[in-house]
């Protein structure tokens, strides 16, 4: 069985949608019972007084990472088929900070505020009002906002990714640095209560270890594919200006906006990619013609069946500076590999099942205006005779 279901099993969007309802209702329910309903509580970490948030979030993501790395690697869970959101620094560093000083004046968090409101705290409504204002003048200024926003995009990137080291590795960086945050506050706890029992001061710790050991073993031992988060592995027998149908599919699944198709084939025939712009190859590789293309997303080049154009454009495009790629097999390879293959894989059989239900990704919606192409200045005849006067 691979996760998550909701992608890979066709149990429906109401059945989605109601596992999710329930799956918010039991963690408002468990933040408020664990007092974080409460202002005095949070704010509590920020004037070194009360230590509950940072060892919740800290156990939350120790869990959650040694059980998703640990199911990764028996086999359960298809690591590159989990959505994570794509990095920019300009947004989520400013964003970061802005959160943080909300966090410190309001003592609230965006879910603890939905969490306090639900528990009747007028001070958590003011928040939710903020949060709504706020909300409300980005996407008025949007355009204003949208440079800082896409500063330093570096796109879908893990740790292990950008520190070039194995994820097992960093599982275990974490668990270190939660074993130390651990021992760095029951040491703090131990200057107000010097009764503190050995058995609770361990207890986390041991719990802590005993996980590390679990997911070191399964990663480098565990009879799962073990896949890491990054490109699919597909991909590495092909060039860099080619990806496979299957990765296609896992994009338009996880609703990557981060790619533009042209289709060089006619529009009669571009009928399968109704969101693709539909060019002629002449049009991309003679610079008199070429349209404004964006630079900030991969261009895919699509042909018949792979017979070379669309890799001899991505070659061009590529030289002007362009990130272009060619879709390995072209059309024939989506419709045999995807559209109309038995299995196909994980990516295939959500693209299918998500098609079947209406969806947008392929309804014949009308494709995007596709940019005026440029005109070639006229030829001009030359003059009969050579006299000047």
């Amino acid at each position: 069985m691979n996760f998550p279901l909701n992608a890979f099993h066709a149990i429906g969007l109401d059945a989605t949608l109601l596992i999710s309802l329930l799956i918010g209702v039991g963690f408002g329910f468990m933040l408020e019972r664990g007092g974080f309903g409460s202002s005095k509580v949070l704010s509590g970490i920020f004037y070194a007084r009360d230590w509950r948030v940072l060892k919740v979030m800290f156990t939350a993501i120790v869990t959650a990472m040694i059980g998703l790395y640990a199911a990764q690697g028996m086999g359960w869970v298809m690591m590159d088929q989990i959505a994570f959101r794509p990095t920019y620094l300009g947004g989520q560093v400013v964003g970061g900070l802005l959160l943080g000083i909300g966090f410190v004046t309001a003592g609230y968090c965006p879910g603890t505020s939905m969490v306090g409101l639900v528990s009747g705290k007028i001070d958590a409504a003011f928040v939710m009002l903020g949060i709504l204002l706020g909300i409300g003048v980005f996407e008025e200024f949007f355009t204003t906002f949208v440079g800082l926003r896409d500063w330093g995009e570096m796109g879908r990137v893990s740790l292990s990714d950008w520190m070039g080291i194995p994820t097992g590795i960093v599982v275990l960086m974490v668990v270190a640095m939660a074993l130390g945050a651990f021992a760095l506050v029951g040491w703090l706890e131990r200057q107000r209560q010097a009764n503190l029992r050995p058995l609770r001061r361990w207890a986390g710790s041991g719990s802590a270890v005993a996980g590390a050991v679990l997911v070191a073993a399964v990663q480098f031992a565990g009879p799962g594919d073990a896949r890491p988060m990054g490109p699919d592995p597909a991909d590495a027998s092909l060039s860099s200006t080619a990806i496979t149908p299957q990765t296609l599919a896992a994009w338009m699944v996880e609703g990557d906006n981060g790619y533009l198709m042209i289709d060089l084939r006619s529009a009669v025939d571009a009928v399968e990619f109704p969101q693709a712009w539909v060019m002629a190859a002449v049009q991309l590789t003679d610079l008199r013609q070429r349209p404004d293309l964006p630079t900030d997303r991969v261009l895919l080049l699509v042909d018949a069946s792979d017979d070379g154009s669309a890799r001899e454009v991505a070659d061009v495009l590529r030289d002007s500076g362009m990130d272009a790629r060619a879709l390995a097999g072209g059309a024939k390879a989506w419709h045999r590999d995807i559209l109309e293959a038995e299995d196909g894989g994980p990516a295939a059989r959500a693209l299918r099942m998500m098609s079947s239900g209406k969806s947008p990704l392929l309804d014949g919606s009308a494709p995007p205006p596709v940019p005026k192409v440029k005109t070639p200045p006229p030829t001009r005849a030359k003059k009969k005779g050579g006299d000047c006067s």
